[in-house]
């Protein structure tokens, strides 16, 4: 049987000061919002200050391919303009707003030409080494979505993405509601739109404006569907959402189901575990390994689990989100 190739997960935990944030500009790029979450990635491996080469910084920002370099260039200048930060605590202060570069310094040595070495900023720092909420976030998963409308809002559905809500008339499963002034939008978007046709039109024959480009490119990238409307009393926009696939998973990184985690790890023992001593302290190490995603060969195991029972790998998988259905 061919083993399915499957691309690993690169998960962060982006401080939730850094997603309700916003790049002021520029509103027709995505890259340095794909940046600022590759470094990141680096930064919660290895420290504020961490070098990377040129070929491992493509890798991060899915541009393995990428021959111009000009673009990335660009994307970390953007960084070390000033960027807004809401909501965290420094020096035993609350801080409601802060307007600081992400990049503090970014710089080569003559004998390392093609390694970086980057300093993020020590305020910023403090503002996402801060206990409090964070949001998770595949960023190769980010990494597909090529305008900034599309990636900003999906990080926002993410954020809130287990927010209880029993609104509307709907009692069997979970509504998630978030509503956004365009003052808010504008902000989150890099742009100065003044009237709310402009960023989002109920009309299909029209051209699409940023929100219904976004919530399309959504769908396209994750499978998706999310909702918005204009509220004319409150002036506010309404974005909801139904049950996400990723809900159905007991983390990010996890690609088994959780109703088949336990019934997994019990088939995977009977058939590849021999003489175990303490069977049920070894069945609670399998199941945190199938959780976190890292169980050796995981998906040959249960490709093979789910034919003994009949079903179909192929079928009971989804190749949008690398992960299995059943």
């Amino acid at each position: 049987m061919k083993v399915r190739k499957f691309t690993p997960a690169k998960i962060i935990k982006k401080h939730n000061s850094l997603t309700d944030g916003y790049i002021p500009k520029p509103p027709k790029q995505v890259l340095p919002d794909r940046l600022l979450n590759a470094l990141y990635y680096k930064f919660e491996r290895e420290g504020e200050i961490f070098r990377i080469t040129m070929p491992e910084l493509k890798r991060l920002l899915g541009l393995p391919n990428e021959k111009n370099d000009r673009r990335i260039y660009e994307a970390i200048r953007i960084l070390q303009a000033p960027i807004v930060i809401r909501d965290f605590r420094y020096k035993g202060k609350e801080v409601a707003w802060l307007c600081a570069p992400f990049l503090s310094r970014v710089y080569r040595w003559k004998e390392r030409l093609n390694e970086f070495e980057f300093c993020i900023d020590p305020m910023v720092i403090e503002a996402i080494k801060q206990k409090g909420g964070y949001t998770p976030l595949d960023i190769n998963i980010c990494n597909r979505f090529r305008t900034k409308f599309g990636l900003k809002l999906y990080e926002m559905f993410r954020r809130y993405a287990n927010l209880p809500n029993n609104h509307g008339d709907i009692d069997s499963r979970a509504i998630g509601v978030v509503a956004k002034s365009i003052e808010e939008l504008n902000n989150m978007f890099g742009t100065n739109y003044t009237s709310p046709s402009k960023l989002f039109s109920s009309s299909p024959t029209k051209s699409p404006p940023p929100i219904n480009r976004a919530l399309k490119e959504i769908e396209r990238v994750t499978g998706e569907v999310y909702h918005c409307f204009y509220d004319k009393d409150t002036r506010s926009f309404i974005f909801s959402w139904g049950r996400r696939k990723e809900d159905l998973y007991p983390s990010v990184a996890c690609i088994i189901p959780s109703k088949s985690i336990e019934p997994f790890a019990k088939w995977y023992m009977d058939h590849f575990a021999d003489k175990v001593n303490e069977p049920a302290g070894y069945l609670r190490k399998i199941v945190q390994r199938i959780k976190e995603n890292t169980m050796g060969n995981i998906e040959k195991y249960y490709q093979l689990y789910l034919l003994e029972l009949g079903k179909d790998p192929k079928s009971c998988f989804d190749p949008k989100t690398n992960k299995f259905t059943y």
